[in-house]
C-alpha cells in the first residue's frame, strides 16, 4: 500500500514538472537573475544583487507566474496535445484538470502575495502579467498574428520587471529586448509550421493555417532579415563589445536560413525550434561576459 502511495506521489510530481514546463521556469529564473546582475545593474556587484530582497521576489512571482501560464495554457490546448505530443498528454494524465485548475490559481494566488509584500506597483505589475496570460490563453491564442506577437510578448514580460526596477533605460537594452522578442517570434511561428497538420485539423488560427505555407515563409524570411539587421547593429554596440562574436553568428545563421527554409522539409523544422533554443540558451550565458570579463568571446 505504501509503496503504490509513493509511486502515485512520484508520478503526480513528475506529471507537475512536465506539466508547468519546469526546464522553461529554469531557464527564466536563470535568465532574469544573470540579466539582473550583469545586464541591467551597470555596477555588476553580485553579493549586493543577492542581497536584494525585491530581486528574489520579482523573480519567483515571475516563475510562479510563468508556472500558472504554462497550465492554463495547456487547459485550452488539451485536445490538440494529445494528438500532437502524445507521449506529453498521457504523462499529464496523473494530474486532473480539476488539481490543475486549483494549483493555477495557488501558484498565481503566491505570486500575488510575493508581489504586494515588495510594493503595490510589483502587485499590480504581476496582477497584469496574469491576467494577460489568461486573457491570451482564452481570446487572443485565437486570433491570427495577434496570437504569435502577444505570445513573444508575454515570454519577455517579466524582464520589463527588471527593467523598471532597476530604471536603466539604456540603447542597447532596447535593442536586447526586441532581438529576443524576434528570436521568440521566430520560434513560435516555426512551431505553428511544424504542427501545421494538427493545427488544420481543430481549426486553429495559425499563420500556416490561415494563410498557407509559402506566405508564412516569406513572413518568417522578413523576420529573419530584420534579426539579420539588428544582430549586425548588436555587434558594434560598445557595451557588448565583449559578447559580439554571438550577435555576429546569429546575423549570419539568420541570413542562411532566410534562403535555407524554403528547402527544409517539416521535420527539419523541429531541428530549427531546437537550435532557436538552444541559442537563446547561449545568448542568456554570454551575458556573464559582458564588461570586463576575464573570458573574452572574440
Amino acid at each position: 500500500m505504501e509503496r503504490l502511495a509513493n509511486k502515485k506521489f512520484f508520478l503526480f510530481n513528475f506529471s507537475l514538472l512536465i506539466r508547468v514546463r519546469i526546464t522553461n521556469v529554469i531557464m527564466l529564473i536563470l535568465a532574469m537573475y544573470i540579466s539582473a546582475i550583469f545586464l541591467f545593474n551597470e555596477k555588476h556587484n553580485i553579493i549586493e544583487n543577492l542581497k536584494n530582497i525585491k530581486l528574489h521576489g520579482i523573480v519567483f512571482s515571475s516563475a510562479l507566474s510563468a508556472m500558472a501560464g504554462y497550465i492554463i495554457n495547456h487547459f485550452y490546448d488539451q485536445d490538440k496535445d494529445k494528438l500532437y505530443k502524445p507521449i506529453t498528454s498521457m504523462l499529464l494524465q496523473f494530474i486532473n484538470q480539476k488539481t490543475a485548475l486549483r494549483l493555477y490559481i495557488i501558484f498565481n494566488f503566491i505570486s500575488l502575495i510575493i508581489a504586494a509584500l515588495l510594493s503595490y506597483r510589483i502587485f499590480i505589475f504581476f496582477l497584469i502579467y496574469q491576467f494577460l496570460i489568461w486573457f491570451y490563453s482564452h481570446k487572443l491564442s485565437k486570433i491570427i498574428f495577434i496570437n504569435n506577437i502577444t505570445s513573444s510578448i508575454l515570454m519577455i514580460f517579466p524582464f520589463l520587471a527588471l527593467f523598471l526596477f532597476y530604471e536603466n533605460f539604456s540603447k542597447y537594452i532596447l535593442y536586447l529586448a526586441g532581438f529576443l522578442f524576434l528570436i521568440i517570434l521566430i520560434r513560435d511561428i516555426c512551431k505553428d509550421l511544424h504542427s501545421y497538420k494538427f493545427d488544420h485539423l481543430f481549426n486553429y488560427s495559425t499563420i500556416p493555417n490561415s494563410l498557407g505555407i509559402i506566405p508564412t515563409k516569406i513572413y518568417l524570411d522578413v523576420l529573419l532579415f530584420l534579426l539579420t539587421i539588428l544582430s549586425i547593429c548588436l555587434t558594434f554596440e560598445p557595451h557588448l563589445q565583449e559578447i559580439r562574436l554571438y550577435y555576429l553568428l546569429t546575423g549570419f545563421l539568420s541570413f542562411f536560413i532566410i534562403i535555407g527554409i524554403w528547402f527544409m522539409r517539416n521535420k527539419w523544422i523541429q531541428i530549427i525550434i531546437l537550435m532557436i533554443k538552444f541559442w537563446i540558451f547561449l545568448g542568456t550565458i554570454s551575458l556573464l561576459f559582458i564588461d570586463g570579463n576575464p573570458l573574452s568571446l572574440l
